[in-house]
């Protein structure tokens, strides 16, 4: 670089900005104004906090550069009521002095100042140090908006996925209520046929809304809108709900397998029946032989096993809901979703028999996050 180049100067603060200069020495703010005023850049002084106070309330600054001692109201406590003001609270506040006692510096930053600069004043660093606490606090100051508009977005989203859940529930009651008029022949006779289109119908109503809640859920359990209950159950308990209802095909067989000693689980049974019926559900409608097993494990939790004679249960061993994808349903991502809210963890492998096999580990207690409540009815 050329000597020329070297002594050529450049203005630190490029971006358009407005400083409040707040000390009570007169000429020290003449000097701020010489030194850090530029083409894009003005320089406003203050003689005392409550001058202060009443200029950052009537007109807008991007920066304060405040003196600690001065009279009337000191800079201590002007950024004390700065911070205390939500208009305010995120102002950017460089803190003025000629004390270096670590006292002074610790409660200027308690207080909710961004950066602390000692007098006598080195006027080139300072410049560095606003073009620095500005950026960083545009940078905040951004990812705050983006944190707003993101729980704006889920809050919209959690309210949307309710109402989808209860406008859709009545319909699709309605027409299974229908359906099964028809089969009841209520009315009188009715032709064979449309028996079967009833019970068709009503399959595929029945089909529609499982699958629909079970969206729902899945989101609103992945959003944290809805979480999981504890209570304490038998480990058999667990298995009879998972197969209770569950349509076994004519050409499929089911063996469950309670374990021979009684334990207890620490559980949310509805959710957890609900997604180890999903992962069988998905094993017969691929393997002609299924097992279901629980046994206790060393640290008193449990393993609860699916075995099959499928030699590909899962086309996708993804956490996510890559199993929609392979027209699966939202069943396998469904029931990892709420393993891995109980503290649990789904994992899926093959048999050197050629077979396949999930295996669900549960904890011996449910990790406590706080509120934990079932607060969404079962579809």
């Amino acid at each position: 670089m050329s000597v020329e180049n070297a002594n050529k100067w450049t203005f630190v603060i490029e971006e358009g900005t407005r400083i409040l200069f707040v000390d009570d020495d007169l000429i020290l703010a003449e000097f701020a104004k010489v030194h850090l005023a530029g083409p894009a850049t003005t320089v406003e002084a203050a003689s005392n906090g409550s001058d202060a106070w009443e200029r950052v309330n009537a007109e807008r600054y991007d920066i304060v550069l405040l003196d600690i001692e001065m009279p009337t109201l000191d800079g201590f406590a002007l950024l004390e009521k700065l911070r205390a003001d939500a208009r305010f609270a995120q102002l950017p506040v460089v803190m003025l002095t000629g004390r270096e006692d670590i006292a002074s510096i610790d409660k200027a930053f308690q207080l909710g100042a961004n950066s602390f600069v000692t007098k006598p004043i080195n006027w080139r660093q300072l410049s560095y140090s606003i073009r620095y606490v500005l950026r960083t606090t545009r940078m905040e100051n951004e990812l705050l908006r983006e944190r707003k508009r993101s729980e704006e977005l889920l809050a919209l989203t959690n309210n949307l996925l309710s109402l989808i859940r209860l406008e859709a529930r009545t319909p699709l009651s309605s027409i299974i209520g229908f359906c099964d008029c028809i089969s009841q022949q209520i009315d009188g006779p009715v032709p064979e046929s449309y028996l079967r289109y009833a019970e068709q119908i009503d399959a595929a109503a029945r089909q529609l809304q499982g699958s629909l809640m079970d969206l729902i859920q899945y989101a609103q359990f992945s959003s944290g809108a809805a979480t999981l209950s504890e209570d304490e159950y038998a480990a058999s308990k667990l298995l009879d709900a998972a197969v209770a209802g569950l349509a076994v095909p004519p050409d499929r067989s089911l063996e469950v397998r309670k374990p021979d000693e009684v334990f207890f689980l620490q559980c949310d049974l509805m959710w957890l029946s609900r997604a180890i019926r999903h992962l069988l559900e998905v094993a017969l409608g691929t393997a002609a032989q299924v097992e279901l097993s629980i046994a206790q494990i060393g640290d008193g939790g449990a393993k609860v096993t699916i075995a099959s004679t499928a030699t590909d249960l899962f086309p996708s061993r993804t956490t996510s809901l890559e199993s929609v994808r392979h027209g699966m349903g939202v069943g396998v991502a469904f029931a990892r979703c709420v393993v891995e809210l109980q503290g649990g963890t789904l994992a899926i492998a093959a048999t050197p028999e050629g077979g396949a096999v999930t295996t669900i580990l549960l904890p011996k207690r449910v990790p406590q996050d706080g509120n934990r409540a079932s607060t969404i009815e079962a579809a």
